[in-house]
């Protein structure tokens, strides 16, 4: 066979069993990102051998790069996976999980009840999960008390990368005080330096979610700011209240997509409450 000669055993190759329609509908954007099918839906094509392993690599994952390459390798019409929102991050890489190993997941849940604690098995139906994600809204916007509306947008990868980063230095942070013998100066050094590194990432994430600021200046005319450092000004000095209005939007539009909890009832005591659904890449099988 020569190299240019078609491979005989391509007829074999994985194909795409799973089509999803993503919680953004594609809003958010740009044309050169995502390439739908004719129905809006996205192919989905199970995992490689290659893909696996590359969710098993801690630093591929932290950095981002595991995640990108499995959904660069599984869901063709993803051109730009950097650019995606990260409620459809979660959409897709469920719908990876369910092409890979089949509709139902199990989860193992510790009652929440302090006088039981018994162990809980659920199964979870990926394709319910899926059918039944929120949808977003072509658009969000919060106005303010200042007569200015803020426009936003959902949290991108690139932004629940930098979450995801900042929660295991500060985990690592954390170990490190409960294991080593500081003095009190030092542990207070150590929590003040984690403390000011969130509240600049936390400014840093409302900058983001701020697509543009619009507002009618004193001669009538309306102004639309879309400049970043205007806005990450603006962010910087105004009051705590006004900055809470905007978190808050962002965070009810952070929840929108997959399902985060569901309802979970002990099977041993019969006590209820709400469970977190983490859907571990590393454990994804």
């Amino acid at each position: 066979m020569t190299a240019n000669q078609a491979n005989p055993l391509k007829q074999f190759y994985r194909k795409e069993s799973v089509y999803i329609q993503l919680p953004s509908r594609g809003n958010f954007y740009d044309a050169d990102v995502i390439e739908f099918l004719e129905n809006g839906e996205l192919a989905i094509m199970p995992m490689t051998a290659a893909d696996e392993i590359a969710l098993k690599n801690p630093d591929a994952l932290l950095s981002g790069k595991a995640i990108v390459d499995v959904i660069t390798s599984c869901v063709p019409g993803v051109k730009k996976p950097r650019k995606l929102l990260a409620c459809d991050i979660d959409a897709l890489m469920i719908a990876i999980r369910e092409a890979s190993y089949g509709s139902e997941a199990t989860m193992q849940l510790k009652c929440t009840n302090p006088e039981c604690g018994a162990q809980n098995e659920y199964a979870l139906n990926l394709d319910l999960l899926l059918n039944e994600s929120e949808t977003l809204d072509e658009s969000y916007e919060v106005q303010l008390p200042s007569q200015l509306t803020v426009y936003l947008k959902p949290g991108t990868f690139e932004t629940m990368n930098r979450q995801n980063k900042a929660a295991f230095e500060n985990a690592k942070v954390q170990r490190a005080m409960n294991t080593a013998m500081l003095s009190d100066e030092a542990a207070m050094s150590m929590l003040a330096r984690v403390f000011s590194t969130l509240t600049k990432l936390n400014f840093e994430l409302i900058n983001d979610a701020i697509e543009k600021i619009v507002f009618t200046d004193a001669e009538g005319e309306l102004q639309t700011i879309t400049n970043k450092n205007h806005i990450g000004d603006f962010i910087q000095n105004i009051d705590k209240s006004t900055v809470d209005l905007i978190d808050t939007k962002i965070a009810e539009i952070n929840k929108i997509g997959i399902a985060k909890t569901l309802d979970a009832t002990c099977i041993t005591c019969q006590h209820k409450w709400s469970a977190p659904i983490e859907f571990n890449p590393v454990n994804f099988s």
